[in-house]
């Protein structure tokens, strides 16, 4: 390489008509020589050969050193180098100062045609006739994100792929209102040759930042979103066969860089793929399931037209393993949602006749759900349970979640009626039908006609009359004692028993038809030792009541007499509760129930628990503790196995010790 600098001596630095002068010369001088030369300032470098628009770009300012270079260091190009310094040195000086008035009037000619392309609101790039790249404003250097010397004298390809310049210069064809991904912005594109005495001498492309239209930048800044955030496989090709776009997505799932890939001919990446189809056809492919990059994949490919113009191709895929997992997922979703669906079905959908129902245990759900379910037919009802666990407070919550709420509820406690009275209160009886009839009296069954009938402790009831009720339940009819009318009745029975009705029957007390009749809608509560999860919430609500009851301040419970509470078993369920509650209340100081508040005998079921026997206030030996503590693993578990994963110890040890102390295995 040959190099040698000189100052520009001229006035208004290297300006259009010396450009020329010094473009000119320099062609002259390289067919002298056969030489390239080059002229640079620091930071461009540019062939002579380029053209006067690219000198010009350079703004070469007065007194501003450039060089005159060649990239070889043979005589010629020294000779080359040295004949255009030398006219820089005097042609050019001695040129400007006979022109003065020309080229004031050329410079500020310059100066507003720069001003005027830095100053609009569009990004203009002009290239020579080799697409080299002579000028370029700042709102297309901040669309390439780009400074001005990584761009003059480039290539016009190596600095936007998607330009199409080139052949903007060989067709000699404008292009208008194209749009174009470029660095992140979509934009609207203009294309022209610059033609000279019909010779085309470069081309000129502008830009227009579609986010910037009024009322189009937030639409786009939208659009932009919902493409970079989208699941979705997405590519956009263009009118020309080319890739113009591809999203995030596409990128990660596929192991590619958009930059790779946009610009490109679908034929030179893409040879057999769907989106050549469309492209070629015209006609869209839905749901095709497809493989591409041994990827399968769902895709959609739709061909785009505005104004009736085809403006290229969008296609949309989602991998096959991601629907799968969704899928999976899915599925796993819908059987929560019907859990939960069945669990608000059976809690928070109940009527609000059931909302006194204190209780959130599963197996207390599991009623409300039936009982509920019950509210809504006539069907016979039959409530079973322990004395004391509410099944009056399920029969009347039934009855009030009915059709039938606004008539009669009657009760009728079986076992309290004596059995030679128990018809003429169901059925009633006719003046003079026996001594003391003295006027005719409804029976419980006309009273209830049109609502429910509660037949309570039905196990109770005698077989005599179970026959007589047999009837009313078969044929909703009676004739009341000592009558000849045969009464119509319209009455939904629920009946509720805390005895064994099939023992029963196998006994002989208690008819298995009438059983079948009234087990149609069966409710097993269960007893209040099954649902200690619920003692809190049936602890805080009767203190409230009872309170309210008794006008006393509403007091609370100390944790360890709670704890008393929750180690009984409550053979009384929940009347028996509801009474301890009560005496605790009333045996009550202060405002807080302690446990000597608590009757005696929920601390002696406190104490069968203690492990530790004593023998007239003595400890006895370890070995009979052993001994004691084996048997009850024993007697509970059956099994040696059992029994020693309970205690901690081996199989093989509970068997040596059981034979130690004569244990015997129960089956």
């Amino acid at each position: 390489m040959y190099t040698k600098s000189e100052k520009i001596q001229s006035r208004n630095g290297l300006h259009i008509r010396l450009s020329a002068m010094l473009v000119n010369k320099a062609a002259e001088i390289s067919r002298k020589y056969n030489v390239s030369l080059y002229i640079r300032k620091p930071g461009m470098e540019i062939p002579f050969a380029f053209s006067i628009l690219a000198v010009i770009s350079l703004k070469i300012s007065q007194n501003e050193e450039v060089e005159i270079l060649s990239k070889t260091e043979d005589e010629n190009s020294i000779n080359a180098v040295n004949e255009l310094i030398l006219f820089i040195k005097n042609e050019l000086k001695d040129s400007e100062n006979r022109m003065d008035k020309i080229d004031d009037i050329l410079v500020e000619n310059n100066i507003a045609k720069e001003q005027i392309i830095e100053s609009v609101p569009i990004g203009i790039i002009v290239t020579d006739q080799s697409g080299n790249i002579i000028n370029i404003n700042k709102y297309s250097l901040n669309i390439l994100n780009m400074e001005p010397h990584n761009v003059l004298g480039k290539f016009i390809k190596e600095i936007n792929p998607s330009s199409e310049l080139i052949d903007v210069m060989i067709n000699n064809n404008n292009q208008r209102g194209k749009i174009e991904y470029i660095n992140s912005h979509i934009t609207f594109v203009n294309r022209s040759p610059i033609i000279n005495k019909n010779v085309v001498i470069g081309a000129i492309e502008t830009y227009q930042d579609i986010s910037e239209l009024v009322g189009m930048k937030e639409l786009n800044e939208k659009f932009i979103k919902i493409l970079e955030t989208s699941h979705d496989l997405i590519c956009f090709i263009d009118e020309n066969r080319k890739v113009s776009y591809v999203n995030p997505s596409y990128e990660n799932y596929y192991n590619i860089k958009s930059k790779d890939i946009l610009n490109k001919n679908l034929l030179d990446i893409y040879p057999s793929e769907l989106e050549l189809e469309v492209f070629n056809k015209r006609k869209s492919l839905s749901d095709i399931i497809y493989k591409k990059n041994n990827i399968e994949a769902i895709f959609s490919v739709e061909p785009i037209y505005i104004d009736n113009i085809f403006k290229g191709v969008i296609s949309i895929a989602k991998p096959v393993n991601e629907i799968k997992e969704f899928m999976a997922k899915l599925e796993k979703s819908k059987e929560e949602i019907n859990y939960y669906k069945e669990e608000l079905r059976r809690t928070s959908n109940l009527g609000k006749a059931f909302y006194n129902i204190i209780g959130q245990s599963e197996s207390l759900k599991d009623c409300l759900y039936i009982a509920e379910k019950a509210s809504n037919s006539i069907s016979t009802v039959l409530i079973r349970g322990e004395s004391g666990t509410g099944k009056e407070l399920i029969a009347i919550a039934i009855h009030n979640n009915s059709a039938r709420k606004d008539n009669p509820f009657v009760r009728v406690n079986c076992a309290a009626i004596p059995e030679n009275l128990i018809e003429s209160e169901l059925f009633g009886y006719e003046k003079g039908a026996f001594t003391g009839a003295y006027k005719n009296k409804p029976g419980k069954f006309l009273i209830a006609n049109g609502g429910t009938i509660f037949l309570d402790e039905i196990g109770d009831m005698p077989l005599s009359m179970q026959v007589k009720l047999l009837r009313v339940l078969q044929e909703r009819e009676f004739e009341s004692v000592g009558g000849i009318i045969t009464h119509k009745v319209d009455v939904r029975i629920v009946a509720a028993t805390n005895r064994n009705l099939e023992e029963m029957i196998e006994n002989g007390e208690f008819r298995n038809d009438l059983y079948y009749r009234l087990n149609v809608l069966s409710i097993l509560l269960p007893p209040l030792k099954k649902r200690k999860e619920d003692l809190n919430l049936l602890v805080e609500h009767f203190i409230k009541k009872i309170s309210n009851k008794l006008q006393r301040p509403i007091p609370k419970i100390s944790p360890s007499a709670l704890n008393l509470i929750h180690n009984y078993d409550f053979p009384g369920n929940i009347r028996e509760l509801e009474n301890i509650i009560e005496r605790a209340i009333n045996m009550c100081d202060g405002l807080l129930i302690k446990d000597e508040d608590l009757p005696l005998y929920l601390y002696s079921s406190d104490d069968k628990s203690n492990l530790i026997n004593l023998r007239n206030g003595e400890l006895l030996t370890f070995q009979e503790y052993e001994k004691e503590i084996i048997e009850k693993a024993m007697k509970k578990y059956k099994s040696y196995n059992k029994a020693g994963k309970a205690l901690g110890l081996t199989h093989r040890t509970i068997s040596l010790k059981c034979e130690k102390y004569s244990i015997k295995r129960e089956d």
